[in-house]
């Protein structure tokens, strides 16, 4: 019996969550024992919000991204843009071209972070951080309109002139290691954390004190943000997570936050006399 076209990536999809499922409970049970289950428990009413707010995602938002990404990459190589990279990546061969894909991919995404969390695009970004009990699932709590920033990255690859399946690489790196560093584990990676995020240092991104959340961008590597100053992580993660404004319950309030943080009246300064 043939499947239909769009029932194999569901179940490829369905087949990736149980094995990451699997994956950071094994992780959990190893490293916490018994209060695994606690923490879990603790966590199962945000994880439902999650898994709606992944399936619409899933539903909706990948095929929108995935649409925009091929047709601008159509257009980019067909006006010849991507050729002086594509050129270069062909001389440098494979390896070298993953290495630096995923490395390009991960700055790219640092600073487009960053712009999440301005003024104007932070109500978009809040609902990802409205967890108050940070999981590796969380890392699908996303507003599509937070989601659709992801195509940034890669309008940057593809301008590089990366060939497909480098980016691809560079997605499912980041992706995978970004569902590792949101587990609930108290890891910093002690001398690896010079090169690379942790667990605890993007905890530390989840906190609920806004200035502690405005650190810690870069989802692989943490020598961006040493770099660029925002790096932040004294050590494992003990303080409140969540945002501060308040969000309506339910993924119904998730989907509406931003909207209600656009739209709000700005308070209008006092005129002194």
């Amino acid at each position: 019996m043939t499947l239909p076209n769009f029932v194999k990536p569901v179940l490829d999809q369905g087949v990736d969550l149980g094995l990451m499922a699997i994956f950071f409970l094994v992780l959990a049970l190893l490293v916490k024992g018994a209060k695994a289950w606690s923490d879990a428990r603790a966590a199962a009413e945000e994880t439902r919000i999650n898994i709606i707010l992944y399936g619409v995602d899933q539903i909706l938002m990948t095929p929108i991204v995935v649409l925009i990404a091929t047709a601008f990459a159509q257009a980019v190589h067909g006006l010849g843009w991507d050729a002086p990279g594509a050129a270069l990546w062909a001389r440098l061969g494979g390896v070298a071209t993953a290495l630096i894909a995923v490395f390009v991919a991960d700055f790219l995404g640092y600073w487009r972070h960053r712009l999440q969390h301005s003024a104007l695009l932070w109500p978009g970004h809040a609902v990802h951080h409205s967890d108050t009990q940070l999981t590796w699932f969380s890392l699908n709590r996303m507003h599509p309109i937070d989601r659709l920033g992801t195509i940034l990255d890669l309008i940057g690859l593809t301008l590089l002139g990366f060939p497909t399946w480098a980016v691809a690489l560079a997605v499912m790196v980041r992706h995978y290691y970004g569902a590792f560093i949101h587990a609930d584990v108290p890891w910093t990676l002690g001398r690896f954390s010079w090169v690379f995020n942790s667990p605890a240092m993007h905890r530390w991104h989840h906190a609920r004190d806004e200035e502690i959340s405005g650190k810690n961008f870069a989802t692989v590597f943490s020598v961006f943000d040493r770099a660029f100053g925002t790096y932040y992580c004294p050590g494992p993660c003990t303080v409140p997570l969540g945002i501060e404004a308040p969000m309506a319950p339910g993924a119904l309030g998730q989907y509406i936050y931003p909207l209600q943080a656009w739209l709000r009246p700005r308070p209008q300064p006092v005129e002194i006399q």
